[in-house]
Protein backbone atom coordinates (compact mmCIF):
# COMPACT_ATOMS: atom_id res chain seq x y z
CA UNK A 1 0.00 0.00 0.00
CA UNK A 2 2.79 2.42 0.88
CA UNK A 3 4.36 1.93 -2.54
CA UNK A 4 1.15 3.27 -4.13
CA UNK A 5 1.26 6.54 -2.24
CA UNK A 6 3.39 8.48 -4.77
CA UNK A 7 1.08 7.29 -7.52
CA UNK A 8 -1.97 8.39 -5.54
CA UNK A 9 -0.46 11.83 -5.12
CA UNK A 10 0.07 12.13 -8.84
CA UNK A 11 -3.48 11.01 -9.55
CA UNK A 12 -5.36 13.41 -7.35
CA UNK A 13 -3.35 16.56 -8.07
CA UNK A 14 -3.81 18.52 -11.29
CA UNK A 15 -3.26 16.71 -14.58
CA UNK A 16 -0.13 18.61 -15.54
CA UNK A 17 1.74 17.59 -12.39
CA UNK A 18 3.23 14.39 -13.76
CA UNK A 19 5.06 16.20 -16.53
CA UNK A 20 6.04 19.23 -14.50
CA UNK A 21 9.71 19.94 -13.82
CA UNK A 22 10.21 20.99 -10.24
CA UNK A 23 11.03 24.70 -10.38
CA UNK A 24 14.22 26.06 -8.88
CA UNK A 25 13.47 27.53 -5.47
CA UNK A 26 15.20 30.34 -3.65
CA UNK A 27 17.10 29.45 -0.50
CA UNK A 28 14.68 31.32 1.74
CA UNK A 29 11.89 29.07 0.50
CA UNK A 30 13.68 26.10 2.02
CA UNK A 31 13.16 27.37 5.52
CA UNK A 32 11.26 24.81 7.57
CA UNK A 33 8.39 27.22 8.22
CA UNK A 34 7.98 27.77 4.46
CA UNK A 35 7.92 24.05 3.72
CA UNK A 36 5.37 23.42 6.46
CA UNK A 37 3.05 26.10 5.08
CA UNK A 38 3.40 24.88 1.49
CA UNK A 39 2.72 21.28 2.52
CA UNK A 40 -0.36 22.41 4.42
CA UNK A 41 -1.66 24.48 1.50
CA UNK A 42 -0.98 21.78 -1.10
CA UNK A 43 -2.71 19.01 0.86
CA UNK A 44 -5.68 21.27 1.55
CA UNK A 45 -5.90 21.94 -2.18
CA UNK A 46 -5.91 18.21 -2.87
CA UNK A 47 -8.58 17.53 -0.27
CA UNK A 48 -10.80 20.41 -1.41
CA UNK A 49 -10.42 19.91 -5.17
CA UNK A 50 -13.46 18.85 -7.19
CA UNK A 51 -12.49 15.74 -9.13
CA UNK A 52 -15.55 16.08 -11.36
CA UNK A 53 -14.00 19.19 -12.92
CA UNK A 54 -11.01 17.27 -14.26
CA UNK A 55 -12.97 16.01 -17.27
CA UNK A 56 -12.39 12.33 -16.49
CA UNK A 57 -14.75 9.44 -16.98
CA UNK A 58 -17.02 8.39 -14.11
CA UNK A 59 -14.88 5.43 -13.02
CA UNK A 60 -11.70 7.48 -12.81
CA UNK A 61 -13.51 10.30 -11.03
CA UNK A 62 -14.90 7.93 -8.39
CA UNK A 63 -11.45 6.41 -7.93
CA UNK A 64 -9.89 9.78 -7.19
CA UNK A 65 -12.72 10.76 -4.87
CA UNK A 66 -12.06 7.57 -2.87
CA UNK A 67 -8.40 8.50 -2.72
CA UNK A 68 -9.34 11.90 -1.34
CA UNK A 69 -11.48 10.25 1.33
CA UNK A 70 -8.60 7.89 2.21
CA UNK A 71 -6.23 10.80 2.70
CA UNK A 72 -8.77 12.77 4.73
CA UNK A 73 -9.46 9.80 7.00
CA UNK A 74 -5.75 9.14 7.46
CA UNK A 75 -5.15 12.74 8.55
CA UNK A 76 -7.99 12.46 11.06
CA UNK A 77 -7.01 9.04 12.46
CA UNK A 78 -3.21 9.19 12.47
CA UNK A 79 -2.98 11.21 15.70
CA UNK A 80 -5.42 8.84 17.42
CA UNK A 81 -3.00 5.93 17.62
CA UNK A 82 -3.41 4.37 14.16
CA UNK A 83 0.13 3.46 13.12
CA UNK A 84 -0.91 2.54 9.58
CA UNK A 85 -2.46 5.95 8.92
CA UNK A 86 0.56 7.63 10.47
CA UNK A 87 2.93 5.89 8.08
CA UNK A 88 0.57 6.54 5.15
CA UNK A 89 0.70 10.29 5.69
CA UNK A 90 4.45 10.28 6.21
CA UNK A 91 4.97 8.51 2.89
CA UNK A 92 2.61 11.01 1.29
CA UNK A 93 4.60 13.91 2.71
CA UNK A 94 7.88 12.34 1.62
CA UNK A 95 6.66 12.20 -1.98
CA UNK A 96 5.34 15.75 -1.77
CA UNK A 97 8.60 17.15 -0.39
CA UNK A 98 10.75 15.52 -3.06
CA UNK A 99 8.56 15.73 -6.17
CA UNK A 100 6.80 19.03 -5.62
CA UNK A 101 8.84 21.10 -3.18
CA UNK A 102 12.30 20.28 -4.51
CA UNK A 103 13.89 18.61 -1.47
CA UNK A 104 16.92 16.54 -2.49
CA UNK A 105 20.42 15.71 -1.27
CA UNK A 106 21.64 19.22 -2.06
CA UNK A 107 18.72 21.24 -0.74
CA UNK A 108 17.82 19.30 2.41
CA UNK A 109 20.71 20.92 4.31
CA UNK A 110 19.08 24.28 3.65
CA UNK A 111 16.08 23.13 5.66
CA UNK A 112 18.01 21.52 8.51
CA UNK A 113 21.78 22.15 8.64
CA UNK A 114 22.92 18.52 8.75
CA UNK A 115 26.23 19.63 7.19
CA UNK A 116 26.78 22.12 10.05
CA UNK A 117 25.93 20.30 13.29
CA UNK A 118 26.80 23.31 15.41
CA UNK A 119 23.76 25.08 13.93
CA UNK A 120 21.40 22.16 14.57
CA UNK A 121 19.11 22.49 17.57
CA UNK A 122 18.97 19.87 20.31
CA UNK A 123 15.61 18.79 18.90
CA UNK A 124 17.18 18.32 15.46
CA UNK A 125 19.96 16.20 16.88
CA UNK A 126 17.65 14.09 19.02
CA UNK A 127 15.23 13.34 16.19
CA UNK A 128 18.09 12.52 13.82
CA UNK A 129 19.61 10.16 16.40
CA UNK A 130 16.21 8.57 16.84
CA UNK A 131 15.94 7.91 13.08
CA UNK A 132 19.35 6.20 13.14
CA UNK A 133 18.35 4.07 16.14
CA UNK A 134 14.98 3.25 14.57
CA UNK A 135 16.80 1.63 11.69
CA UNK A 136 18.00 -1.00 14.18
CA UNK A 137 15.40 -1.05 16.96
CA UNK A 138 12.22 0.15 15.23
CA UNK A 139 9.66 2.02 17.34
CA UNK A 140 11.25 0.86 20.61
CA UNK A 141 14.41 2.94 20.25
CA UNK A 142 14.18 5.47 23.06
CA UNK A 143 15.08 2.99 25.80
CA UNK A 144 18.26 2.05 23.90
CA UNK A 145 19.22 5.70 23.52
CA UNK A 146 18.76 6.27 27.24
CA UNK A 147 20.91 3.25 28.07
CA UNK A 148 23.64 3.92 25.50
CA UNK A 149 24.10 7.60 26.31
CA UNK A 150 23.83 7.41 30.08
CA UNK A 151 20.66 9.49 30.28
CA UNK A 152 19.32 7.18 33.00
CA UNK A 153 21.72 8.69 35.54
CA UNK A 154 19.88 11.05 37.90
CA UNK A 155 20.98 14.65 38.23
CA UNK A 156 21.43 15.92 41.78
CA UNK A 157 21.40 19.42 43.14
CA UNK A 158 20.64 21.15 46.43
CA UNK A 159 16.91 20.64 45.87
CA UNK A 160 17.05 16.90 45.33
CA UNK A 161 17.43 14.27 42.65
CA UNK A 162 15.60 14.17 39.33
CA UNK A 163 15.91 12.56 35.93
CA UNK A 164 16.49 15.26 33.34
CA UNK A 165 17.77 15.09 29.76
CA UNK A 166 19.27 18.43 28.75
CA UNK A 167 20.59 20.07 25.58
CA UNK A 168 24.10 19.22 26.73
CA UNK A 169 23.21 15.54 27.10
CA UNK A 170 21.90 15.44 23.54
CA UNK A 171 24.96 17.28 22.23
CA UNK A 172 27.30 14.81 23.92
CA UNK A 173 25.39 11.92 22.40
CA UNK A 174 25.33 13.46 18.94
CA UNK A 175 29.06 14.05 18.82
CA UNK A 176 29.89 10.53 19.94
CA UNK A 177 31.85 8.53 17.36
CA UNK A 178 29.70 6.35 15.18
CA UNK A 179 26.84 8.78 14.53
CA UNK A 180 26.54 8.56 10.77
CA UNK A 181 23.67 8.70 8.34
CA UNK A 182 22.83 9.30 4.72
CA UNK A 183 20.32 11.25 2.68
CA UNK A 184 17.52 8.75 3.35
CA UNK A 185 18.04 9.15 7.10
CA UNK A 186 17.97 12.93 6.77
CA UNK A 187 14.83 12.76 4.68
CA UNK A 188 13.14 10.48 7.22
CA UNK A 189 13.93 12.95 9.97
CA UNK A 190 12.56 15.89 7.91
CA UNK A 191 9.40 13.97 7.05
CA UNK A 192 8.86 13.19 10.74
CA UNK A 193 9.28 16.87 11.62
CA UNK A 194 6.78 17.97 8.97
CA UNK A 195 4.29 15.28 9.95
CA UNK A 196 4.40 15.97 13.70
CA UNK A 197 4.17 19.72 13.16
CA UNK A 198 1.12 19.51 10.88
CA UNK A 199 -0.80 16.39 11.90
CA UNK A 200 0.97 14.62 14.76
CA UNK A 201 1.68 15.41 18.40
CA UNK A 202 4.43 17.97 17.77
CA UNK A 203 7.58 17.30 19.85
CA UNK A 204 5.78 14.55 21.82
CA UNK A 205 4.97 12.49 18.73
CA UNK A 206 8.04 10.23 18.77
CA UNK A 207 7.68 9.45 22.48
CA UNK A 208 3.95 8.76 22.25
CA UNK A 209 4.60 6.34 19.39
CA UNK A 210 7.66 4.68 20.94
CA UNK A 211 6.59 1.38 22.52
CA UNK A 212 9.39 1.38 25.11
CA UNK A 213 8.01 4.52 26.79
CA UNK A 214 5.43 3.88 29.53
CA UNK A 215 3.81 7.31 29.58
CA UNK A 216 4.06 10.88 28.27
CA UNK A 217 2.73 14.16 29.65
CA UNK A 218 2.91 17.68 28.28
CA UNK A 219 1.97 21.11 29.55
CA UNK A 220 2.55 20.14 33.19
CA UNK A 221 4.92 22.33 35.17
CA UNK A 222 6.54 25.55 34.03
CA UNK A 223 4.99 28.97 34.38
CA UNK A 224 1.39 29.16 33.26
CA UNK A 225 0.00 32.07 31.32
CA UNK A 226 -2.21 32.84 34.32
CA UNK A 227 0.74 33.29 36.65
CA UNK A 228 3.17 34.67 34.07
CA UNK A 229 4.88 37.89 35.08
CA UNK A 230 7.64 39.58 33.11
CA UNK A 231 9.39 40.79 36.27
CA UNK A 232 9.51 37.19 37.57
CA UNK A 233 11.28 36.15 34.40
CA UNK A 234 13.86 38.89 34.81
CA UNK A 235 14.51 38.08 38.44
CA UNK A 236 14.45 34.30 37.80
CA UNK A 237 12.88 33.61 41.18
CA UNK A 238 13.22 29.86 40.76
CA UNK A 239 14.25 27.55 37.94
CA UNK A 240 14.57 28.21 34.22
CA UNK A 241 13.40 31.78 33.45
CA UNK A 242 12.26 30.71 29.97
CA UNK A 243 10.26 27.73 31.14
CA UNK A 244 6.56 28.13 30.41
CA UNK A 245 3.98 25.37 30.66
CA UNK A 246 4.27 24.75 26.90
CA UNK A 247 8.02 24.21 27.38
CA UNK A 248 7.49 21.13 29.54
CA UNK A 249 7.45 17.53 28.34
CA UNK A 250 7.87 14.47 30.55
CA UNK A 251 8.00 10.75 29.90
CA UNK A 252 8.02 7.65 32.09
CA UNK A 253 10.50 4.91 31.28
CA UNK A 254 10.87 1.83 33.49
CA UNK A 255 9.05 3.64 36.27
CA UNK A 256 11.33 6.71 36.19
CA UNK A 257 10.00 10.15 35.35
CA UNK A 258 12.24 12.00 32.89
CA UNK A 259 11.96 15.64 31.98
CA UNK A 260 12.99 16.22 28.37
CA UNK A 261 14.28 19.70 28.95
CA UNK A 262 15.63 20.05 25.42
CA UNK A 263 12.14 19.75 23.87
CA UNK A 264 9.49 22.46 23.83
CA UNK A 265 6.18 23.06 22.06
CA UNK A 266 7.52 26.62 21.62
CA UNK A 267 4.08 28.22 21.55
CA UNK A 268 0.90 27.65 23.50
CA UNK A 269 -0.99 27.26 20.20
CA UNK A 270 1.06 24.17 19.36
CA UNK A 271 0.35 22.55 22.72
CA UNK A 272 -3.32 23.49 22.41
CA UNK A 273 -3.55 21.75 19.02
CA UNK A 274 -2.09 18.54 20.45
CA UNK A 275 -4.45 18.56 23.45
CA UNK A 276 -7.50 19.18 21.25
CA UNK A 277 -6.65 16.26 18.97
CA UNK A 278 -5.23 13.54 21.18
CA UNK A 279 -8.39 12.53 23.06
CA UNK A 280 -10.85 12.33 20.13
CA UNK A 281 -10.89 8.59 19.45
CA UNK A 282 -14.28 7.02 20.18
CA UNK A 283 -15.43 9.96 22.29
CA UNK A 284 -18.86 11.57 22.29
CA UNK A 285 -18.11 14.93 23.88
CA UNK A 286 -15.63 17.66 23.07
CA UNK A 287 -13.11 19.36 25.31
CA UNK A 288 -14.70 22.68 26.27
CA UNK A 289 -15.19 25.07 29.13
CA UNK A 290 -18.16 22.96 30.13
CA UNK A 291 -16.15 19.71 29.88
CA UNK A 292 -12.60 20.87 30.75
CA UNK A 293 -11.16 17.42 31.61
CA UNK A 294 -11.80 14.41 29.39
CA UNK A 295 -10.69 10.79 29.76
CA UNK A 296 -10.23 8.79 26.59
CA UNK A 297 -8.07 6.24 24.82
CA UNK A 298 -5.97 5.93 21.70
CA UNK A 299 -6.60 3.18 19.17
CA UNK A 300 -3.66 1.24 20.61
CA UNK A 301 -5.30 1.15 24.06
CA UNK A 302 -3.26 3.91 25.69
CA UNK A 303 -5.19 5.93 28.26
CA UNK A 304 -5.57 9.65 27.60
CA UNK A 305 -6.42 12.55 29.88
CA UNK A 306 -6.79 15.99 28.30
CA UNK A 307 -7.28 19.20 30.31
CA UNK A 308 -7.81 22.83 29.41
CA UNK A 309 -8.45 26.20 31.04
CA UNK A 310 -10.21 27.52 33.03
CA UNK A 311 -10.21 24.44 35.29
CA UNK A 312 -6.62 23.68 34.32
CA UNK A 313 -4.00 26.42 34.58
CA UNK A 314 -3.05 25.64 30.98
CA UNK A 315 -3.46 23.10 28.20
CA UNK A 316 -2.17 19.69 29.30
CA UNK A 317 -2.34 16.01 28.36
CA UNK A 318 -1.35 12.67 29.83
CA UNK A 319 -0.73 9.44 27.94
CA UNK A 320 -0.54 6.19 29.90
CA UNK A 321 0.42 3.11 27.91
CA UNK A 322 -0.60 -0.46 28.68
CA UNK A 323 1.80 -2.75 26.88
CA UNK A 324 0.98 -6.43 26.56
CA UNK A 325 4.17 -7.69 24.93
CA UNK A 326 5.62 -9.33 28.06
CA UNK A 327 2.46 -9.50 30.16
CA UNK A 328 2.72 -13.28 30.53
CA UNK A 329 6.30 -13.05 31.75
CA UNK A 330 5.92 -12.31 35.46
CA UNK A 331 9.65 -12.93 35.93
CA UNK A 332 10.36 -9.71 34.03
CA UNK A 333 8.27 -7.75 36.54
CA UNK A 334 9.43 -9.34 39.82
CA UNK A 335 13.20 -9.42 39.59
CA UNK A 336 14.56 -9.07 43.13
CA UNK A 337 16.13 -11.76 45.28
CA UNK A 338 13.77 -14.59 46.30
CA UNK A 339 11.21 -13.42 43.73
CA UNK A 340 10.78 -17.04 42.60
CA UNK A 341 9.22 -17.81 45.99
CA UNK A 342 6.83 -14.88 45.66
CA UNK A 343 5.81 -16.04 42.19
CA UNK A 344 5.04 -19.52 43.54
CA UNK A 345 2.89 -17.99 46.31
CA UNK A 346 1.03 -15.85 43.77
CA UNK A 347 0.44 -18.92 41.64
CA UNK A 348 -0.87 -20.78 44.69
CA UNK A 349 -3.28 -17.95 45.54
CA UNK A 350 -4.55 -17.69 41.97
CA UNK A 351 -4.83 -21.37 41.14
CA UNK A 352 -6.78 -22.05 44.33
CA UNK A 353 -9.34 -19.40 43.35
CA UNK A 354 -8.90 -17.02 46.28
CA UNK A 355 -10.40 -13.55 45.91
CA UNK A 356 -7.70 -10.92 46.04
CA UNK A 357 -7.03 -7.27 45.50
CA UNK A 358 -3.89 -5.71 44.05
CA UNK A 359 -3.46 -2.41 45.86
CA UNK A 360 -0.94 0.37 45.48
CA UNK A 361 -0.39 3.86 44.06
CA UNK A 362 -0.98 4.90 40.48
CA UNK A 363 1.79 3.68 38.21
CA UNK A 364 2.77 1.04 40.74
CA UNK A 365 2.48 -1.86 38.30
CA UNK A 366 -0.93 -3.16 39.42
CA UNK A 367 -2.29 -3.59 35.91
CA UNK A 368 0.84 -5.32 34.65
CA UNK A 369 0.88 -7.74 37.59
CA UNK A 370 -2.82 -8.52 37.13
CA UNK A 371 -2.23 -9.34 33.46
CA UNK A 372 0.46 -11.82 34.43
CA UNK A 373 -1.65 -13.47 37.14
CA UNK A 374 -4.45 -14.18 34.67
CA UNK A 375 -2.05 -16.71 33.17
CA UNK A 376 -2.28 -18.73 36.43
CA UNK A 377 -6.08 -18.90 36.32
CA UNK A 378 -7.83 -22.07 35.21
CA UNK A 379 -7.87 -21.94 31.37
CA UNK A 380 -11.27 -23.64 31.35
CA UNK A 381 -12.94 -20.79 33.26
CA UNK A 382 -14.76 -17.86 31.69
CA UNK A 383 -13.42 -14.42 32.53
CA UNK A 384 -15.49 -11.24 32.47
CA UNK A 385 -13.75 -7.86 32.76
CA UNK A 386 -15.35 -4.55 33.75
CA UNK A 387 -13.33 -1.33 33.27
CA UNK A 388 -13.91 2.39 32.99
CA UNK A 389 -11.85 2.24 29.77
CA UNK A 390 -10.03 -0.63 28.12
CA UNK A 391 -6.62 -0.91 29.80
CA UNK A 392 -6.01 -4.57 30.60
CA UNK A 393 -6.48 -5.69 26.98
CA UNK A 394 -6.49 -9.32 28.11
CA UNK A 395 -7.86 -10.51 24.78
CA UNK A 396 -4.60 -9.48 23.15
CA UNK A 397 -2.54 -11.25 25.79
CA UNK A 398 -4.61 -14.44 26.05
CA UNK A 399 -6.50 -14.74 22.74
CA UNK A 400 -7.19 -18.44 23.34
CA UNK A 401 -9.17 -17.80 26.54
CA UNK A 402 -12.92 -17.16 26.99
CA UNK A 403 -12.54 -13.50 27.95
CA UNK A 404 -15.24 -10.87 27.52
CA UNK A 405 -14.09 -7.30 28.17
CA UNK A 406 -16.51 -4.41 28.70
CA UNK A 407 -16.05 -0.70 29.40
CA UNK A 408 -18.47 1.93 30.60
CA UNK A 409 -19.87 4.24 27.97
CA UNK A 410 -22.32 7.07 28.42
CA UNK A 411 -25.03 6.17 30.91
CA UNK A 412 -23.96 2.53 31.05
CA UNK A 413 -21.55 2.45 34.02
CA UNK A 414 -19.16 -0.11 35.47
CA UNK A 415 -21.83 -0.84 38.07
CA UNK A 416 -24.21 -1.88 35.28
CA UNK A 417 -21.49 -4.06 33.74
CA UNK A 418 -20.68 -5.79 37.04
CA UNK A 419 -24.30 -6.56 37.81
CA UNK A 420 -24.75 -7.73 34.23
CA UNK A 421 -21.98 -10.32 34.57
CA UNK A 422 -24.25 -12.36 36.86
CA UNK A 423 -26.03 -13.54 33.72
CA UNK A 424 -22.95 -13.97 31.53
CA UNK A 425 -21.79 -17.41 32.74
CA UNK A 426 -19.07 -15.73 34.77
CA UNK A 427 -16.47 -17.89 36.50
CA UNK A 428 -13.97 -15.12 37.22
CA UNK A 429 -14.84 -11.44 37.56
CA UNK A 430 -12.08 -8.88 37.10
CA UNK A 431 -12.85 -5.24 37.87
CA UNK A 432 -10.17 -2.98 36.45
CA UNK A 433 -10.40 -0.59 39.39
CA UNK A 434 -12.81 -0.07 42.26
CA UNK A 435 -12.86 3.71 42.50
CA UNK A 436 -16.43 4.47 43.61
CA UNK A 437 -18.54 3.19 46.53
CA UNK A 438 -21.24 2.02 44.13
CA UNK A 439 -18.72 -0.10 42.22
CA UNK A 440 -17.28 -1.44 45.48
CA UNK A 441 -20.73 -2.54 46.61
CA UNK A 442 -21.41 -4.33 43.31
CA UNK A 443 -18.01 -6.02 43.45
CA UNK A 444 -18.64 -7.42 46.95
CA UNK A 445 -22.09 -8.64 45.91
CA UNK A 446 -20.83 -10.51 42.86
CA UNK A 447 -17.89 -11.93 44.83
CA UNK A 448 -20.38 -13.34 47.34
CA UNK A 449 -22.45 -15.31 44.89
CA UNK A 450 -21.93 -14.41 41.25
CA UNK A 451 -18.55 -15.94 40.46
CA UNK A 452 -15.97 -18.50 41.52
CA UNK A 453 -13.35 -15.81 41.95
CA UNK A 454 -13.26 -12.02 42.03
CA UNK A 455 -10.23 -9.79 41.50
CA UNK A 456 -9.78 -6.03 41.44
CA UNK A 457 -7.30 -3.20 42.01
CA UNK A 458 -7.49 -0.29 44.45
CA UNK A 459 -5.22 2.59 45.45
CA UNK A 460 -5.23 2.13 49.25
CA UNK A 461 -1.92 2.09 51.07
CA UNK A 462 -2.92 -0.26 53.89
CA UNK A 463 -5.17 -3.30 54.11
CA UNK A 464 -7.07 -1.69 57.01
CA UNK A 465 -8.02 1.28 54.84
CA UNK A 466 -8.96 -1.03 52.01
CA UNK A 467 -11.36 -3.02 54.20
CA UNK A 468 -12.74 0.16 55.73
CA UNK A 469 -13.43 1.61 52.26
CA UNK A 470 -15.28 -1.50 51.08
CA UNK A 471 -17.21 -1.67 54.36
CA UNK A 472 -18.32 1.95 54.11
CA UNK A 473 -19.32 1.36 50.49
CA UNK A 474 -21.72 -1.38 51.58
CA UNK A 475 -23.17 0.87 54.27
CA UNK A 476 -23.69 3.85 51.95
CA UNK A 477 -24.76 2.07 48.78
CA UNK A 478 -26.63 -0.99 50.00
CA UNK A 479 -28.19 0.56 53.09
CA UNK A 480 -26.62 -1.84 55.59
CA UNK A 481 -27.10 -0.05 58.90
CA UNK A 482 -24.81 -2.28 60.96
CA UNK A 483 -21.16 -1.59 60.12
CA UNK A 484 -20.17 -4.84 61.78
CA UNK A 485 -22.32 -6.84 59.36
CA UNK A 486 -20.92 -4.85 56.41
CA UNK A 487 -17.35 -5.44 57.56
CA UNK A 488 -18.01 -9.16 57.96
CA UNK A 489 -19.26 -9.36 54.37
CA UNK A 490 -16.06 -7.73 53.15
CA UNK A 491 -13.63 -9.93 55.06
CA UNK A 492 -15.58 -13.03 54.13
CA UNK A 493 -15.06 -12.42 50.40
CA UNK A 494 -11.60 -10.79 50.36
CA UNK A 495 -8.80 -13.25 51.07
CA UNK A 496 -5.56 -11.48 50.10
CA UNK A 497 -4.22 -7.98 49.55
CA UNK A 498 -1.18 -7.83 47.25
CA UNK A 499 0.42 -4.41 47.63
CA UNK A 500 2.43 -3.36 44.56
CA UNK A 501 4.61 -0.23 44.47
CA UNK A 502 7.47 1.38 42.64
CA UNK A 503 9.93 3.76 44.27
CA UNK A 504 11.66 6.92 43.06
CA UNK A 505 14.48 4.81 41.63
CA UNK A 506 12.03 3.11 39.30
CA UNK A 507 12.07 -0.25 41.08
CA UNK A 508 8.84 -2.27 40.93
CA UNK A 509 8.19 -4.76 43.71
CA UNK A 510 5.48 -6.30 45.86
CA UNK A 511 5.78 -4.57 49.21
CA UNK A 512 3.74 -7.23 51.00
CA UNK A 513 1.24 -10.02 50.52
CA UNK A 514 -1.32 -9.83 53.31
CA UNK A 515 -3.75 -12.59 54.20
CA UNK A 516 -7.06 -11.41 55.64
CA UNK A 517 -8.24 -13.86 58.31
CA UNK A 518 -11.83 -13.51 59.61
CA UNK A 519 -12.36 -13.91 63.32
CA UNK A 520 -13.63 -17.36 64.18
CA UNK A 521 -17.17 -17.45 65.52
CA UNK A 522 -17.57 -18.77 69.09
CA UNK A 523 -20.66 -19.52 71.08
CA UNK A 524 -21.47 -17.38 74.09
CA UNK A 525 -20.31 -18.75 77.47
CA UNK A 526 -22.85 -20.51 79.65
CA UNK A 527 -22.41 -18.25 82.68
CA UNK A 528 -24.49 -15.09 82.42
CA UNK A 529 -21.66 -12.87 83.68
CA UNK A 530 -19.22 -14.21 81.08
CA UNK A 531 -21.85 -14.03 78.33
CA UNK A 532 -22.57 -10.39 79.19
CA UNK A 533 -18.87 -9.50 79.01
CA UNK A 534 -18.56 -11.30 75.66
CA UNK A 535 -21.61 -9.47 74.32
CA UNK A 536 -20.22 -6.04 75.12
CA UNK A 537 -16.84 -7.06 73.76
CA UNK A 538 -18.40 -8.03 70.46
CA UNK A 539 -20.47 -4.86 70.01
CA UNK A 540 -17.56 -2.50 70.67
CA UNK A 541 -15.60 -1.02 67.76
CA UNK A 542 -13.02 -3.74 67.27
CA UNK A 543 -11.57 -5.53 64.32
CA UNK A 544 -13.30 -8.70 63.28
CA UNK A 545 -10.27 -9.93 61.40
CA UNK A 546 -6.55 -10.54 61.67
CA UNK A 547 -3.97 -9.47 59.11
CA UNK A 548 -1.16 -11.88 58.35
CA UNK A 549 1.74 -10.62 56.24
CA UNK A 550 3.06 -13.79 54.67
CA UNK A 551 5.62 -12.01 52.47
CA UNK A 552 7.35 -8.64 52.82
CA UNK A 553 9.98 -6.79 50.80
CA UNK A 554 13.19 -5.81 52.58
CA UNK A 555 14.26 -2.43 51.16
CA UNK A 556 17.73 -2.68 52.67
CA UNK A 557 18.69 -5.98 51.08
CA UNK A 558 16.30 -5.57 48.10
CA UNK A 559 14.94 -9.06 48.67
CA UNK A 560 11.70 -10.80 49.62
CA UNK A 561 11.20 -12.53 52.98
CA UNK A 562 8.64 -15.15 53.93
CA UNK A 563 7.29 -13.92 57.26
CA UNK A 564 4.56 -16.37 58.20
CA UNK A 565 2.71 -19.38 56.93
CA UNK A 566 -0.90 -19.35 55.81
CA UNK A 567 -3.81 -19.58 58.25
CA UNK A 568 -5.55 -22.86 59.01
CA UNK A 569 -8.64 -21.61 57.15
CA UNK A 570 -6.62 -21.09 53.98
CA UNK A 571 -4.66 -24.30 54.44
CA UNK A 572 -7.88 -26.29 54.71
CA UNK A 573 -9.11 -24.94 51.38
CA UNK A 574 -5.79 -25.68 49.68
CA UNK A 575 -5.68 -29.19 51.11
CA UNK A 576 -9.08 -29.88 49.54
CA UNK A 577 -7.53 -28.97 46.21
CA UNK A 578 -4.69 -31.42 46.81
CA UNK A 579 -1.90 -28.84 46.81
CA UNK A 580 -0.86 -28.94 50.45
CA UNK A 581 2.58 -30.27 49.54
CA UNK A 582 3.35 -27.03 47.67
CA UNK A 583 2.45 -25.06 50.79
CA UNK A 584 4.78 -27.13 52.97
CA UNK A 585 7.61 -26.49 50.54
CA UNK A 586 7.01 -22.74 50.57
CA UNK A 587 6.19 -22.36 54.27
CA UNK A 588 8.18 -24.61 56.60
CA UNK A 589 6.20 -25.34 59.78
CA UNK A 590 8.82 -23.49 61.81
CA UNK A 591 7.70 -20.21 60.28
CA UNK A 592 4.11 -20.51 61.45
CA UNK A 593 4.63 -18.26 64.48
CA UNK A 594 7.39 -16.06 63.05
CA UNK A 595 6.80 -12.47 62.04
CA UNK A 596 8.93 -10.06 60.02
CA UNK A 597 10.61 -7.39 62.06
Amino acid sequence: MLLLVPVILLLITDRGYSSRVVPRREDENFRLESLLEECRVKINEILNSDCSELGLNREETMKREKQQVRLRNAIREACLGDEGDREYIKEYLKDLLQNYLGVNERTIVKVIPFDRPAYMSAQDKFEYLYVLYAGKYGNASFVHMVEDYGWAEPKKDTKGTAYVITDEDVDDAFYNPGVYGNYNDRLEMLVQRVYQSLYGHDVADILITDSSVDGVSGGVGGRSRIEYNYLDVLSDVEGDPASMNYDTLYCVLHGKLYRLKFLSFKREENLERVVKNIYRYNIRISLSRKNPVIHGTLKNGSRIVAARPPVSDGWAFYVRKFKSSNARDIESLLVHKNSEIVIKILRLITENEFNFCISGPMGGGKTTLLKALVGFMNPGYTIRVAESSFELNLNNVYPERDIHMMQERGEFSIYDIITGTKKMDTDILIVGEVNEPKIAGAFVQVAQSGSRMAVTTLHHETTEKLIEYLRNALVSELGISDTGIAEKQVIDILNFDIHMVHDVEGRFYIERITEIIPEEAHEYPDRIEDATKEYYRRITDRKKYELNNIVEFDKDSLSYRVCSTLSDRTLNKISREGKLQEVLELFPLSTREEKCV
